[in-house]
């Protein structure tokens, strides 16, 4: 095959530097265009968008294709791969650094933008023009910052004869995936932004803006949690330390919008099911995305230090590039909402302390705490380096002393509010509700109690994940119990058309039944954790829990003694053989290898036994000549459940998401007369809540009919209304 590599990495930069040009014209066509009335404006910013993302397909590829070819005389394949590196992670070299992770964004931005271009016709013209400003606007800032500070295409003056690899950490499943779904998660986040932005520049605030961008919001929420969910599992199996979730400011960072984003899907809930929080919504919206820039700003800005993810934070220059973008989507959006906030304001207010809504609001308040306390947490460092001159950093009971009682209560209210009903609860109706759930509770408790289970905090943990899954588990069979009762429906087919008929319902008690199962592994896994250091000679034996190690065998060897290549290293390993009961049950390989010519050689490569009750976790310390090995041995209780909760955690969303092929009038008359056989709707409310999305639905198909045939005064050209200047002779028209 011919090369091209020189030749390809000059049109990969041509191609972001007209993306920059293009996407700078979208912002202006679009924005002019809605202002003005002139339709061919807005028509070309989406020409324009679905060019960008041409563009950016062919950079990415073009990337893509230097770091296969190892074309060494490209800066960014030289720092991030080698001959010897496996194809797979020459393809993860692609995020694996600075130049790389911002293409990768700047493309799913650019696909999501375009996708956003192909639903035109199911929103608000004016409300689609600004989205698209707004997403352009974005997508311009990414491109002038691969083509100022972050160029992947930039050469060296001469072509090395290797690269420099990826780091050994990095050569892990984990990161084949981990990166992308947390860029795509972030680049997620533009679309409800860049609508809610939207709404506040077009004055389109009804809910408009907020149920077309439901699923947008959705999967990115549930891309940037499998992100940091794969992120943590890549720690427990790489890093050797024996846990999975250390508190540092890059894991931080990513779980701070997440956070934001999952109080944003519940509040959304309430400006559509009961026109409140409008303002909320709004804002929730605004600092989901900007959070994402701020976890990236921490990633690469190089201000926040990182001690787990130090090989991220890199180059200085783009702190002010991100600054300057962070103050713009930041300020500027809170203009526009003080600028609207009267429009804004609610239809209804909470009628009583005990219902739903407040279910909803306490949520929003608990969510939103544990970001707060985590974001400062975060920053806490480097607002001491300011004020003091030194840096004071918080350890991680600082973040389980404050996120732990909060996400306990909101794991509670995972169980209670379910059960609560819209507008105002009795405490006739919901205390038998609340009966079957309380003593099943009590039994877990009490049962865990006489099994050993001593620690307050473990009882309570678990008494609390039993008395939701009593809930969610209590939702099914009472709906499915309605549905039959109903329509007639046998147990099966009740079930299925229940939750294909009430995804969004039945999707988010799956989701719920997962953050359960998440928080049965973190509190086993935190509590139980069994840790020994012991030290051992061929021969010898040691127990932890219920195993018995004996240490077999070791070897030392040098593998690819080449000392031109990071690759060459050498090898230290350690066979153990694990019994119980008895029996033997596994036999484990422990390794530390020295990879000597990379700043900081030493990497461990750990060895798990899992079972659905415990991992045995063995990391090699160190191996001396004679065959003395110093080992840490853990036990880690219930981690697997959080990796089955994360399984779950899509299962559900995906359940959610998936479009039902029904107008939403009728989605939502289902959900009411739901609610209604269940108890948790009086009758006459039914009908109001029926009437106010019929109306809405009206005044949405009234907005979208075709345009009259109105015609210009002056050359007879037919215009749309809304139009304030004829597009052929600029005349100003009657309308606005």
């Amino acid at each position: 095959m011919r090369y091209y590599g020189g030749f390809m990495a000059e049109v990969g930069f041509g191609t972001i530097l007209l993306t920059f040009i293009v996407s700078a014209y979208a912002v202006v066509a679009a924005w002019v265009g809605q202002r003005r009335g002139r339709p061919e404006l807005v028509q070309s910013a989406r020409n324009g968008i679905l060019a960008v993302a041409g563009l950016v397909t062919i950079a990415a590829a073009i990337l893509l294709y230097l770091l296969l070819a190892l074309d060494f005389r490209v800066q960014y394949v030289y720092d991030n791969v080698s001959s010897h590196l496996a194809p797979v992670y020459r393809i993860s070299a692609f995020w694996a650094g600075q130049e790389g992770s911002f293409l990768l964004w700047l493309w799913f931005l650019a696909v999501m933008a375009a996708l956003v271009v192909q639903q035109g016709k199911a929103w608000d013209r004016r409300l689609h023009s600004c989205a698209l400003a707004v997403l352009a606007f974005s997508e311009a800032f990414f491109a002038l910052v691969l083509i100022t500070v972050s160029n992947p295409f930039a050469t060296l003056p001469m072509k090395p004869a290797e690269g420099a690899g990826l780091l050994p950490l990095l050569e892990n499943p984990g990161m084949i995936f981990h990166p992308p779904t947390l860029f795509l998660g972030y680049a997620g986040y533009t679309v409800p932004f860049a609508f809610a932005i939207a709404a506040l520049l077009s004055g389109q605030l009804d809910d408009g803006w907020l149920r077309g961008i439901r699923r947008w919001s959705l999967f990115a929420w549930l891309a940037l949690g499998i992100g940091i969910l794969l992120g943590a599992w890549w720690a427990y199996v790489e890093l050797g330390w024996g846990g999975y979730w250390a508190w540092d400011p890059v894991e931080n960072a990513s779980l701070i919008p997440w956070l934001v984003g999952t109080a944003f899907l519940h509040s959304a809930v309430m400006q559509e099911r009961r026109r409140m929080f409008k303002v909320w919504n709004m804002m929730l919206a605004i600092f989901a995305f900007w959070l994402c820039i701020f976890a990236t700003f921490v990633t690469r800005g190089g201000v926040i230090l990182s001690d787990l993810h130090g090989y991220a934070s890199s180059a200085r220059p783009i702190t002010y590039y991100l600054l300057i973008f962070m103050a713009v989507t930041l300020f500027g959006p809170l203009a526009l909402l003080y600028y609207r906030r009267q429009q804004l304001a609610g239809d209804n207010e909470l009628e009583a302390l005990l219902s739903r809504e407040s279910g909803f609001l306490f949520n929003n308040l608990l969510f939103c705490g544990m970001a707060l306390a985590v974001f400062l947490g975060t920053v806490f460092p480097t607002l001491t380096l300011i004020a003091r001159g030194e840096r004071v950093a918080l350890d991680a009971s600082f973040y389980n002393r404050t996120s732990g009682p909060l996400a306990m209560a909101l794991v509670l209210l995972i169980g209670i509010c379910p059960i609560l009903a819209w507008r105002r609860a009795t405490t006739d109706k919901l205390l038998p509700g609340l009966v079957y759930q309380t003593v099943l509770a009590l039994m877990v408790a009490v049962i865990l109690f006489t099994l050993g289970i001593r620690e307050p905090f473990a009882l309570l943990s678990f008494a609390v994940c039993a008395f939701v899954t009593a809930t969610i588990v209590s939702e099914f069979y009472r709906g499915l119990m309605a549905r039959r009762r109903t329509r007639g429906e046998g147990y099966l087919v009740a079930l299925g058309r229940l939750v294909a008929k009430g995804r969004r319902r039945y999707g988010g008690y799956i989701v719920h039944l997962a953050i359960v199962l998440i928080a049965i592994g973190v509190t086993g896994s935190s509590v139980y954790k069994d840790e020994w250091l012991v030290s051992l000679t061929p021969g010898e034996e040691t127990t932890i829990g219920d195993y018995t190690l004996e240490y077999e065998d070791y070897a030392i060897e040098v593998l690819n003694a080449d000392p031109e290549t990071y690759q060459s290293k050498v090898r230290f390993a350690t066979t153990l053989g694990v019994h119980k009961a008895g029996r033997k049950i596994a036999t484990l390989v422990a390794e530390k290898n020295n990879h000597w010519l990379l700043e900081n050689p030493w990497v461990t490569e750990v060895a798990i036994r899992s079972s659905l009750k415990e991992d045995l976790y063995v990391i090699l310390g160190g191996l001396e000549q004679d065959g003395l090995a110093s080992f840490q041995l853990v036990v880690n209780p219930l981690i697997n459940w959080l990796w089955i909760g994360g399984v779950l955690l899509f299962v559900g969303a995906a359940v959610a998401m998936w479009p039902s092929g029904r107008k939403v009038v009728y989605a939502d008359r289902e959900e009411a007369e739901l609610d209604q056989a269940l108890g948790r709707l009086a009758e006459e409310e039914v009908g109001e809540e029926i009437e106010d999305k019929g109306r809405a639905a009206r005044r949405k198909r009234k907005r979208a009919r075709p345009a009259k045939k109105a015609t210009c005064p002056k050359c007879g050209r037919p215009y749309e209304p809304g139009d304030r200047f004829c597009a052929r002779c600029g005349q100003k028209l009657a309308n606005e």
